[in-house]
């Protein structure tokens, strides 16, 4: 499996036969190549997960892509005469070759209250994707999807939230509200607290691919 790393919140899954698409929201750039994405996830409606004028783009070029996401995003998208499948509850969905169990819950606190409901994923026993909150997996996964600032953030529960969950790698991942100075210094503080020290840290820049099959 690879995964690319797009700004913010949104990554590129690509099991060698096809795509899966996850939170390519208005702070994202998506790459010109949006053939043989067959599933498109939207975890939540807030801008920097959800933008329209993204999904179009990937719809041009993937005409057949599936996508999840809320009640609210799927109303949305249907408005705009896009068909949309809202998740809700708990739900495992199979979709172009990756088995994807999702999770409905609140979004993390901010400001004294939790602002709308998010979608968790994981994807195979693969990747666990948590969107705006800190809802652990008791599952195992390879690689743990992990957010490291926003208006709700704070690194001590981040780390918290990491050391709950086994996994082998850490990506960093929910970042686009920091520079390169306010990365390092998050990843810093954040890598130096994980409990288990050999789970590897990785932080791709902008449009890096990893392949973790190797």
């Amino acid at each position: 499996m690879k995964i690319t790393k797009f700004e913010h919140a949104c990554l590129i899954l690509d099991n060698g036969t096809s795509r899966l698409l996850i939170d390519p929201g208005s702070f994202t750039k998506l790459p010109e190549n949006l053939k043989g994405i067959s599933c498109i996830v939207v975890t939540e409606e807030h801008v920097d997960h959800f933008d329209l004028e993204n999904i179009e783009k990937v719809l041009s070029q993937s005409p057949d892509a599936q996508v999840l996401s809320t009640e609210v995003v799927a109303g949305q998208l249907k408005e705009a005469g896009y068909a949309c499948e809202a998740v809700s509850g708990e739900k495992q969905k199979n979709v172009g070759g990756f088995s994807i169990t999702f999770k409905e819950v609140d979004h993390a606190v901010s400001y004294g209250k939790s602002p709308c409901r998010v979608l968790t994923l994981k994807v195979d026993d693969f990747l666990y994707y948590p969107s705006d909150s800190y809802i652990p997996t008791e599952a195992k996964v390879q690689v743990l999807a992990l957010p490291t600032c926003g208006p709700w953030h704070k690194i001590s529960e981040s780390v918290d939230f990491a050391n709950k969950i086994t996994s082998e790698q850490i990506l960093v991942t929910h970042n686009g509200l920091y520079n390169d100075t306010g990365n390092k210094v998050a990843n810093s503080f954040t890598s130096s607290n994980i409990t288990d020290k050999d789970r590897e840290y990785i932080f791709l820049a902008v449009g890096e691919t990893r392949d973790f099959s190797r």
